[in-house]
């Protein structure tokens, strides 16, 4: 049983009101629907089409032809609906027999989840449906409107809101349009109601869509995906779920003399990994960028090369902005943003040859702004762009890059800054060290890892065995 995807990308975006089709304005620097291809595109599909705005064909072929994706597409001009998009779609198809499945998706849903994806392919896969309709609750109570006059307020327990993608067996949604196209019914805003109407007997499952798959019809949407692929986090909870071991990686820590580095350089060890650590105490100002230069090559000498690279230098200073010395200020701007990415930098080459990881470490304060350390929360966002933007462009180098923003740890750098709080309700630095190296174990890459103290992380996962350095 093969999979088959349609993107859907063939409207004129008229209620967004730019000068372009919605699907080719940039989203985090990346046209919209080029987002979207790719999601559907790594779900493990076999072939795909791109049904495309007939105005926008040379648009959308350059668009694809440098792409690098997985599945080279096939494109197609869609027609004056939704449901004749389809139908070109469908039939340019080949190869697809009708016991296969077909994944029909919006080119303006670019923050599908994968698994989002998966829930839709695995019912048709094992035989329990012949489709499914991506759905997720309403958290407002719906009305029933007749002119201006409220007709009904149903139960809102009974319904869903509709997402894609819809997924079919091809022999169902291609029966779906033979019998809708011969009475003339080709109107649907969406192709499950095609299935409902014209196949009887037709299963049709809902599975669970997600809040973040919302599809981009206006600006206020397009302010809301990117404010959503900035603050995108994995929860520590979740557990990243570990591919590999650490039994004989290579490990180096910046920032591993002390506090979270410490914990995790420590874990690291005891998970069978040989570890190299610098910071202050080791002489190392990440600042300087010759000086990390030559401190990554001699620990990557020591240790025979590099596997995972962690960097945790980071300054805080407390105070009003304009009480604060501008020295000040620039430390924690130079040392916590611009000391990352010499770190980075430096361990590029190694990390490309070992295809290893690079974890930069971010706070909880990155989401916000916060008075008293505003210099601080600016430069913890900056980290987090820093490494999506890395984990980009360093994708083809075989190099995963992370960000792991930990709420209030106790640590040194915290105690100094706030000599009198009490440690009660801080988050012991070994949690954030678990997470972390879960982290490290997984296949991810480009993702923030929230660690809270509720998410009940404080043990080490019992190490696998061996599988390779990675």
């Amino acid at each position: 049983m093969r999979v088959h995807a349609l993107v859907l990308a063939g409207g004129s975006g008229d209620r967004f009101g730019a000068e372009m089709p919605k699907q080719f304005v940039r989203l985090a620097g990346e046209p919209i629907l080029l987002r979207s291809i790719r999601a559907i595109a790594g779900a493990g599909i076999d072939q795909l089409v791109v049904v495309t705005h007939p105005s926008w064909l040379e648009e959308t072929r350059a668009l694809l032809a440098d792409a690098a994706l997985v599945v080279q597409p096939a494109i197609v001009v869609g027609g004056t609906t939704r449901n004749e998009s389809t139908r070109n779609g469908l039939a340019a198809l080949t190869g697809a027999a009708d016991d296969d499945i077909v994944v029909i998706h919006d080119a303006v849903r670019p923050l599908v989840p994968a698994e989002v994806i998966l829930r839709s392919i695995e019912p048709i896969m094992s035989g329990r449906a012949d489709a499914t309709d991506t759905v997720i609750p309403s958290a407002d109570t719906l009305v029933v409107v007749e002119g201006d006059v409220v007709a009904e307020i149903p139960e809102r327990a009974r319904y869903r809101r509709g997402q894609t993608p819809q997924s079919f067996r091809k022999g169902i949604i291609d029966r779906a349009y033979r019998e809708a196209a011969a009475v003339g019914d080709l109107s649907a805003t969406d192709d499950c109601s095609l299935v409902l109407r014209h196949v009887p007997g037709a299963r049709i499952v809902a599975v669970p869509g997600d809040e973040v798959n919302l599809k981009i019809t206006t600006r206020t949407d397009m302010v809301l995906a990117d404010r959503m692929i900035q603050m995108r986090t994995l929860s520590a909870a979740a557990d990243p779920k570990p591919t590999r071991s650490l039994h004989g990686a290579r490990v180096y820590v910046v920032g591993g003399t002390n506090g979270i580095g410490q914990a995790i350089a420590e874990l690291a060890a005891e998970e069978g990994a040989k570890v190299a650590v610098d910071g202050r105490r080791t002489g190392l100002d990440v600042r300087d960028y010759p000086a990390v230069e030559a401190h990554v090559a001699a620990a990557s000498g020591r240790l025979g090369g590099l596997d995972h690279v962690v960097c945790t230098a980071g300054v805080l200073r407390v105070g009003k902005a304009m009480d604060l010395t501008a020295a000040d200020l620039a430390e924690v701007i130079d040392v916590n943003v611009a000391g990352s990415l010499n770190v980075a930098r430096a361990a590029h080459d190694a990390l490309s040859e070992s295809r290893g990881s690079l974890t930069l470490f971010a706070s909880s304060s990155f989401t916000l702004g916060r008075p008293n350390y505003v210099a601080y929360s600016a430069s913890k966002a900056a980290v987090v762009n820093l490494a999506q933007g890395l984990a980009d462009e360093w994708a083809d180098d075989g190099i995963r890059v992370n960000a792991v923003s930990p709420e209030r740890t106790d640590t040194p750098m915290r105690r100094r800054a706030f000599p009198g709080e009490s440690p009660i309700g801080l988050l012991p630095a070994r949690d954030v060290a678990v997470a972390t190296l879960r982290l490290i174990r997984s296949d991810l890459t480009g993702q923030v890892l929230d660690v809270r103290r509720h998410d009940g992380v404080g043990q080490a996962a019992p190490a696998a065995a061996p599988i390779g350095q990675a």
